[in-house]
């Protein structure tokens, strides 16, 4: 049996991740445990090594990319503090479909600190990539319809087993374990996708200077009064999402709405905001 001081931090590029881990911290909470979720975006490293040194479990949340983790979870893993003592963690990924082990494959970095998985679970969500790729991508991107409450009995479930200490994992299996079929040309061609993806129309662009403001990992920067894109993109698609004019484009394409509405995926609820997760860098 557990309980006590448990911090979650996650990185959520559009809300998914972040709401599924506000309704963890909830069930968490009814089972008896003290949690803190943190957005690393605001969180620093000593904050963070004071957090998990406090914890005796300690949760990770991220969405999936092409079966991978976003670069920025990436390289928070990287800075995690070394333990000398065994820490138990938790994982849970927010997916459209499927990402075979993409709750599961960090472990070997994971384990390399000092740290063990007991429990990795992912949750279908909305999917947030509301790109014009043509009708066949089109129809399938808005067919992704998971529902954000549909996650609530997973959740529930999770912290009921975190609670009992009973291990929970999905991925392992050698079925699930195929995430490397997506992840392997994912990371292969993934200098395309930083680079070469996104760019802005300036009949549209106001110069507002949110999406510099929004990016998590500072590759955009308004020179000469429109966004310059770097080659560091994190792939969270914010920028595209929550351009209030519907100036950042896509392979050269705006947002679609003959396809996909009125506006783009833009979160789980109504009031979400990205703003609610940046750090002061970006404030």
């Amino acid at each position: 049996m557990y309980s006590g001081y448990l911090p979650i931090f996650f990185f959520s590029g559009t809300g998914n991740t972040w709401w599924v881990g506000a309704q963890l911290a909830k069930a968490l909470t009814i089972q008896g445990f003290d949690v803190e979720v943190m957005s690393i975006e605001q969180v620093s490293e000593v904050h963070a090594a004071s957090a998990i040194a406090r914890a005796s479990i300690f949760g990770l949340g991220y969405p999936i990319y092409g079966s991978d983790a976003p670069l920025i979870m990436q390289e928070f893993i990287e800075g995690l503090p070394t333990s000398e003592d065994p820490k138990s963690m938790l994982i849970y990924v927010t997916q459209a479909i499927w990402s075979g082990d993409g709750a599961y494959f960090m472990r070997t970095k994971i384990e390399e600190k000092g740290y063990q998985i007991r429990w990795a679970i992912p949750f279908n969500m909305p999917m947030n990539v509301n790109l014009d790729c043509g009708f066949l991508f089109n129809l399938f991107f808005k067919s992704m319809n998971a529902k954000p409450e549909n996650a609530i009995k997973r959740v529930n479930k999770l912290a009921s087993r975190v609670k009992d200490g009973k291990p929970w994992i999905m991925g392992r299996s050698p079925l699930l374990s195929l995430g490397w079929m997506q992840r392997l040309p994912f990371r292969k061609t993934i200098r395309f996708w930083q680079t070469k993806v996104l760019s802005v129309d300036p009949e549209r662009c106001n110069s507002c200077g949110r999406c510099e403001k929004l990016c998590p990992v500072d590759n955009i920067h308004l020179k000469t009064g429109l966004p310059e894109f770097g080659d560091q993109c994190n792939l969270c698609l914010r920028c595209f999402n929550y351009c209030p004019e519907l100036a950042v484009l896509a392979f050269n394409k705006p947002f679609n709405e003959k396809w996909y509405g009125d506006r783009p995926y833009q979160g789980p609820l109504p009031e979400f905001s990205p703003e609610q997760l940046i750090g002061q860098k970006n404030s």
